[in-house]
């Protein structure tokens, strides 16, 4: 088949998957950043106060292999239902909210669990089952998805706070994302681990429930080389989730124009994505790896010098977002490169929680930089070389195409 019939050919579940996938936890974490400014005056918490909401991502250590695992046990479709129904009553709570800070990390970590059921940990399992050629662009199409509506909805999110308040603005988000999410589920064809094993293409797909995956996992060298190495790259996530509206305002902006750098680095993760999905389907995946990983290193470094001109800034996070578009493609493209189809939400699952580990300890060095600076300038400069040394890891993965699958 070729490389574009394979598109066309399963475009149903490519479709469901970038619907499910862009508003569920990638789009939350463009809307919380827009929230951030306007909960911080409504409540009086300090920035720094706020920036430790990033630590409700230890809670999801141990949550995200069990719904990997789960979802290679019972499938896409019962796994993204359940978390699409919990949606709502999540963003209700928010809008409950009295100015407790407990009361809003007891819902944010709520929000990233019922998140996580329906984000790329769950959905890319569809692209993992029915695309092989152009694997990397279904990664790109589906991982663009959240970027593609956060571009017009984050500007009009920050107006509609505005206008009616951020309580008001929770149910309209919330409603929004479930009622999308449904539709999504409506559009999934049934579950490979329902169809009998002859029809199934991808080889050793039932044999979810094998003992000792965990075993194979953590034995390889590999795995624990990816881990590190994403761990790296990704201490950034707090300042392009929850704190980037805060960053952009420190820089001299006001809230308005900061939605809209944010809209300009949600275009950042849309041409990311795209130049990495089709460079991995064509090119060494380690070069591209690092090529993808290195780049906001660039971008974090201006954010932290003097030149708080509009122009920079925007730049500035638009190459940020180059970066955050490849990841979410290339952590789910090398599960399914150098690990078995059978294994891939485990394996995905176990990767996907150094990413909120990461997430974690940065909070803690936003928290820190703002405590002891009252400003984000020192920690820009540390992601800035965390970065690099990052992304210089990935060149030590497999180049050749014949590398045996691990499990």
């Amino acid at each position: 088949m070729s490389y574009l019939g394979e598109l066309r050919q399963n475009m149903r579940p490519l479709a469901a998957a970038s619907l499910g996938v862009g508003v569920s936890l990638p789009l939350f974490a463009y809307t919380n950043s827009i929230f951030a400014p306007h909960l911080i005056e409504a409540f009086g918490w300090s920035r720094s106060q706020f920036a430790l909401g990033g630590l409700a991502m230890i809670a999801m250590l141990p949550t995200l292999p069990v719904i990997g695992r789960i979802t290679d046990k019972v499938g896409v479709k019962k796994v993204a239902l359940t978390g699409t129904l919990l949606v709502m009553p999540a963003f209700f709570a928010y809008s409950m909210m009295n100015g407790s800070f407990a009361m809003y990390l007891a819902v944010f970590t709520a929000l990233l669990i019922v998140g996580s059921m329906t984000g790329t940990l769950v959905y890319t399992r569809v692209v993992a089952e029915n695309f092989g050629r152009a694997r990397g662009l279904a990664l790109t199409i589906v991982n663009c998805a959240p970027a593609v509506i956060a571009f017009p909805v984050l500007p009009a999110l920050n107006s509609m706070i505005v206008e009616i308040g951020w309580s008001k603005s929770y149910l309209v988000l919330g409603a929004f994302s479930t009622v999308s999410g449904l539709i999504a589920i409506l559009m999934l064809p049934p579950d490979r681990a329902k169809i009998p094993r002859a029809d199934i293409a991808v080889e050793g797909m039932l044999d979810g429930t094998r003992r000792g995956d965990y075993r194979i996992i953590l034995k390889s060298w590999l795995f624990w080389l990816i881990l590190v190495a994403f761990f790296l790259c990704l201490l950034q996530t707090q300042l392009h989730s929850s704190q980037m509206n805060l960053m952009l305002i420190d820089q001299g902006l006001t809230t308005q124009t900061a939605a809209w750098i944010a809209s300009v680095y949600a275009a950042g993760t849309f041409v990311g994505r795209i130049a990495c999905g089709l460079a991995l389907d064509r090119f060494p995946t380690p070069i591209v790896t690092f090529i993808s990983m290195f780049i906001p290193a660039f971008g974090f470094f201006f954010l932290a010098t003097d030149l708080d001109t509009l122009w920079v800034i925007g730049i500035s996070m638009f190459v940020v977002g180059l970066s955050v578009g490849a990841e979410a493609d290339i952590i789910p493209f090398l599960v399914a490169r150098y690990f078995q189809v059978r294994i891939y939400n485990t394996t995905l699952g176990l990767l996907m929680t150094c990413s909120f580990l990461a997430s974690a300890t940065g909070a803690i060095g936003v928290s820190i930089s703002l405590e002891l600076h009252d400003s984000f300038e020192p920690l820009l400069y540390a992601i800035a070389g965390s970065i690099v040394l990052g992304s210089v890891l990935f060149l030590l993965m497999p180049k050749s195409q014949s590398f045996e699958k691990i499990g």
